[in-house]
């Protein structure tokens, strides 16, 4: 077993110093040590009062160099540490430790969080090797409620809420409202939208894109909930029957009390969607056709659905309001793709962030934008929706702010994570917006006595 050359500069960036080793017991102890550089590859080891020294003599021993920066405010900065595993042995009354293997993290070089994921196969075999000598099964574990919303990914539920409501609110505004069909169109929408998550999950984790991902965030990389152990694919299989077997089961029964041809027709395209956005040999999100599905789905899809559940009726009013609602669903995904794109350009998952320049990127970002809004204000205009929806404009200056934040923090991925929230925040918000701009339009139009179109 070779020995490591010590770097007394490289010591001198650390603050305090312990010492790890497991005892006769089998229990691992730390305890806080002194140590000096005896030779370029031997520790001088000082142990505390209280330790005594044939304890750690001849067994593996590992001496930690740690700094850390706390903050007036809370929280901490400049975290780095320093592991030497060493032999250790007594020699003329003093222990001596030579290194045999060095490791650490520095997070100046590698962000806590991406040093985290670096670490789970680490973690994964060691709770794996531990169980074996142990005779048991180690897992992560979370409380369910939390597992739950993990695995399903249940707060990107909002998307599927706004394309519900935009379909319903155009029905309500032309005098159409049931308040079943409406909260059983939500629940199948909802139970689709979770199986969609989990689908997707299984599948970028089997083909490596979410494997491959260092540096996931609270809304992109994935749930991660096979890589970390927390659901066994055989659970995740089943969790995604029984919500693909809520939407067929609402699907059936709405398809018997409104129209067997068309909603059944809606729900083959939207399980062919949702099946194959990352499921062979289709995948396309890895063909570069993921945002348009989820423009397709989320937009047409689930509006035009809504709406003719509620009317038994197709129109062109729905289906010109869910281009703009699917266009603001589809861009959650998109902005999100960007912090993903490096692993999933490794994985072969061709996005179409993957695709473009950064430039490109962000032009497409501004254009879609403008292009949601641009509808939007075209619909009040020439009288295809009430001039309500013209509130949904009021996101305009937030629209901005994100799509700065966006563009200065492209290639930092932690310091994008605000902006990634905020675009979810923006694209939801705005369709709220639209659809609470119908919801009002028919009560203000009694009230008024006068048409709110021109």
């Amino acid at each position: 077993m070779g020995s490591i050359e010590i770097d007394p500069k490289e010591l001198s960036r650390f603050t305090e110093v312990s010492g790890s080793y497991v005892d006769k017991e089998g229990n691992p102890v730390s305890v806080p040590i002194e140590v000096e550089v005896k030779a370029p590859n031997e520790f001088r080891v000082k142990l505390p009062r209280g330790v005594d020294p044939r304890e750690v003599v001849g067994r593996k021993f590992t001496i930690i160099f740690n700094h850390i920066t706390p903050l007036p405010i809370g929280g901490y900065t400049e975290r780095r540490y320093l592991a030497y595993r060493c032999e250790i042995r007594s020699e003329g009354g003093e222990l001596i430790a030579t290194p045999y293997r060095r490791y650490g993290w520095d997070e100046g070089k590698i962000p806590f969080f991406q040093y985290c994921e670096l670490t789970v196969n680490n973690a994964k075999k060691y709770l794996k090797r531990r169980g074996l000598e142990l005779g048991s099964t180690f897992r992560p574990k979370l409380g369910a409620i939390n597992t739950f919303i993990r695995i399903t990914r249940l707060p990107f539920l909002l998307a599927s809420v706004i394309s519900v409501l935009a379909g319903a609110s155009v029905a309500f505004y032309q005098g159409y409202f049931d308040a079943l069909i409406f909260a059983l169109t939500m629940i199948g929408i909802a139970s689709a939208h979770i199986a969609l998550n989990m689908i997707n999950d299984y599948f970028d984790t089997k083909l490596g894109a979410d494997v491959m991902n260092v540096a996931p965030t609270p809304f992109s990389g994935g749930s991660r909930s096979l890589i970390y152990g927390l659901v066994t694919t055989g659970r995740l299989t089943l969790l995604i029957a029984v919500f693909s077997g809520i939407t067929l089961g609402i699907g059936a029964y709405l398809a018997v009390l409104r129209g067997v041809f068309q909603i059944s027709s809606l729900v083959a395209l939207g399980f062919f969607l949702i099946y194959f956005y990352t499921a062979p040999p289709i995948k396309l999100a890895y063909r570069g056709l993921g945002e348009l599905a989820v423009a397709l789905g989320f937009g047409p899809v689930i509006v035009i659905g809504s709406y003719f559940v509620q009317t038994q009726q197709f129109a062109l009013e729905p289906v010109l309001v869910s281009i703009p609602v699917g266009l603001l669903i589809m861009l959650i995904l998109y902005v999100n793709e960007i912090p993903d794109s490096p692993y999933d350009a490794a994985a072969h998952k061709r996005t179409l962030v993957v695709r473009l320049r950064r430039e490109t990127v962000m032009s497409m970002y501004r254009l879609m934008l403008a292009t949601t809004y641009g509808l939007i204000v075209a619909y009040a205009l020439t009288g295809i929706a009430p001039l309500t929806v013209l509130l949904a404009l009021l996101t305009v200056p937030y629209a901005a702010r994100v799509y700065r934040g966006v563009k200065v923090t492209y290639n930092q991925t932690y310091n994008m994570i605000p902006y990634l929230g905020g675009n979810i925040n923006l694209t939801i918000g705005t369709g709220a917006i639209l659809a609470f701009g119908y919801l009002i339009a028919r009560p203000l139009e009694i009230l008024l006595g006068v048409p709110l179109t021109l």
